[in-house]
Order: C-alpha cells, then structure tokens, then sequence
C-alpha cells in the first residue's frame, strides 16, 4: 500500500454530522479500496460504467459534485435535539429594538456613528441579549475611532451567540485596530472555521496584503467527475490535467454505482454526504499520484493534488473535506459538529489556509 493511503487510513477521523452519530469514534473505521480495487469491483459490476475525457469547468467539478443541499440561517442558533446539534434561527428582536436599530441604519450609513451608537446601546438595554444589536453598537464605536469599547461589544456578542461567523470577524478586525494581532489571527480563524467561504473575510485579505496573511483558494479541485446517465454511471476525466483524477473519478462512480459499498463504508444506502467517501477517492487519487511521481512519469505536478498530499501527510485530510467539501453542501455543517472537531479544524485553518505570507509591512503573527 502507497504512503498516502496508510496515512489516510491512519489519521481518519469521523467529522461529518451525517455519520458522527451512528460511527464510534474508538470504532475501527472500515477499509479504504485501492485503485485497483476500485477498477475490479467497477469490471465485476452489472452496472455499466462508462470512461469519457472530458474538459473541466476553470475551477474543476466541485461545484457539480457537492451541490448546495441545506440553505444557512442568517443568524443561526444551535439548539440539541436528541442528543445531536441543529441549527435552527435565532429569535427575532422585540418590535422595540427593531424600531430602534432602523432608527439608527441611517445615521450609520450617513457616518453620522456617535448618533447611530447611541440608538444601538439603547437597543442593548431594551435586550441584552440581542446579540446582532451589540455587533451593530461595536461597529459604530469601531468606525467612531474606539476600537476598544468595540472589542468590549463584539465580546458580549460571542458570548451571547459564539455561532455567528460574523461576531468572530468583528473581533478580529477591532483586535487588529488595537494592534493586537496575534489576537485577531486567532478571531479571524475562528470566523473561517464557522463558515469556511464567508467573502467578506476573503475579500479583506485579498485588498489588504499589508496585513501579511491570506487566506489559500481551495485545495480540492477535482478534475474528475462521476453522474448517472439512465442506468450507466458516467466517468469523466479531464486528460489536459493528471491522470491521477481518474482514479477519483473512479472512486466517486462506485460510490454511486454500487450502493453495497456505500453500506459496507457507512451503514447505509443513503446518498448523503460522507467524508469516508470524499477521503476514499481523494485517497485514491493521491495514491495514484504518488506512485507516478515515484516513477518520474510526471512532467508537471497537479499543484491541487500537490497541496493534498502535504495536508494528507500532516493528518488532516479529513479536516480539509469538511472545511472545503461538507460547507459546500450544507454551509453551516460546522456548526453541527462537537467542539473537538471543530479545534482541529482551527488547527487546519492556522496550518493550511489563513497563512502568513512575506511583505514589507507584515506584521509578526
């Protein structure tokens, strides 16, 4: 067996709502296919799988693979529900605080924000717990000059709701104001882990380089494809990039060919997102990939492939499907997840994706 799938196999944890349930975490996770295995099974099938090349969209297949399935909740709050965690909305603001905060919306827009905070901290008086009214009374202290009585109501917002990616963005930005950076590296991890594709966060790294971070386009970008056609399963690859995709792509047709294996993986027929199932046929293509590499086969290395097998190494592939795969189907699976879950993936996030890049006027984080 290739490296990177005894790593794989090594380091898999359970990370996904949809199986931390019903998969002990002390329970030996189930065997992994080889490519060639995964070849065999799809030769011995009475499915007809069908190989076609294929040229991929600019950023791969992903967004065909791991359609949106659950929609967010603009302020959401996470209730337990037989003994799981669910998102749910968070309760609406008394009629009085709304009142006041659209008194407040036009002195904030005009810049008028002594006026506008005024109206916000009498909007936190009326309900101490409207957590959304503290960020709205910490935006204007931070756009009046006073970073500190920001970081004072963005905190009490977190502690109202610490569910709210925006509260830990908030923090992050007012903590920078203060010059407290590693500080604010720490929020803004926090703000990605809860919602991994938030622009706005994207976008500040993106027009502030002097910050000297920023945040990595996505790891996982598959060049190759799996999708029923009638009673076949398609399998597409891409042949302008690595090869090694269509062992994914192979991997990603049994899964939906064969619905024994989905059983044998998970315990169940249902067609759900698993990481068993993205870390099989990512694994597999690493696998692939290595094995050429070996073999100097490869003019140019696949640079997405490249970045897996570094986070593949380091143990946290699981970490990087749930960060880039499970928040494309359900954007805040997140927070579904138990606390240890989501420290590794802070973990991933100050490894692999919020990182310090060189400049001149970066500041030491």
């Amino acid at each position: 067996m290739h490296r990177p799938l005894v790593v794989l196999c090594a380091v898999l944890v359970v990370g996904c709502a949809s199986q931390s349930r019903t998969l002990s975490r002390t329970a030996e996770p189930p065997s992994f296919l080889s490519p060639a295995q995964i070849v065999k099974r799809m030769e011995a099938s009475a499915v007809q799988y069908r190989v076609e090349g294929k040229d991929s969209p600019p950023g791969g297949w992903a967004e065909q693979l791991w359609p949106l399935r659950v929609a967010p909740h603009d302020a959401p709050r996470v209730v337990e529900e037989k003994g799981e965690r669910v998102v749910t909305d968070w309760p609406g603001n008394p009629p009085a605080v709304n009142a006041l905060l659209a008194e407040a919306e036009p002195h904030f827009e005009a810049r008028r924000y002594a006026e506008a905070g005024k109206l916000y901290e009498q909007a936190t008086r009326v309900c101490p717990d409207c957590y959304l009214a503290w960020n709205f009374r910490g935006d204007a202290a931070l756009f009046s000059g006073d970073p500190a009585s920001a970081l004072e109501h963005y905190r009490r917002a977190i502690h109202i709701n610490p569910n709210d990616h925006r509260s830990w963005f908030f923090q992050g930005n007012a903590l920078a104001r203060l010059g407290r950076f590693k500080e604010a590296l720490d929020s803004w991890a926090w703000c990605l882990v809860l919602n991994p594709r938030y622009p706005i966060i994207r976008d500040m790294f993106r027009n502030n380089a002097d910050l000297g971070l920023a945040i990595l386009d996505d790891a996982i970008v598959p060049r190759g494809f799996a999708t029923r056609e009638g009673e076949s399963v398609s399998v597409q690859f891409d042949p302008d990039h690595d090869p090694s995709w269509l062992a994914f792509a192979n991997c990603k047709a049994l899964w939906l060919g064969e619905p024994s294996h989905r059983t044998e993986m998970t315990g169940s027929a249902d067609e759900r997102f698993s990481t068993l199932e993205e870390v099989e046929c990512l694994g597999s293509a690493l696998v692939v990939h290595g094995s050429r590499k070996e073999q100097e086969e490869q003019a140019a290395s696949d640079p997405s492939l490249e970045r897996l097998a570094a986070i593949t190494e380091d143990g946290m592939l699981t970490e990087a499907v749930l960060f880039e795969v499970g928040t494309r189907i359900h954007p805040q699976i997140v927070l579904t997840l138990d606390d240890d879950v989501r420290q590794r993936l802070k973990t991933y996030v100050l490894k692999h994706v919020l990182v310090a890049v060189p400049t001149a006027g970066g500041h030491d984080l």
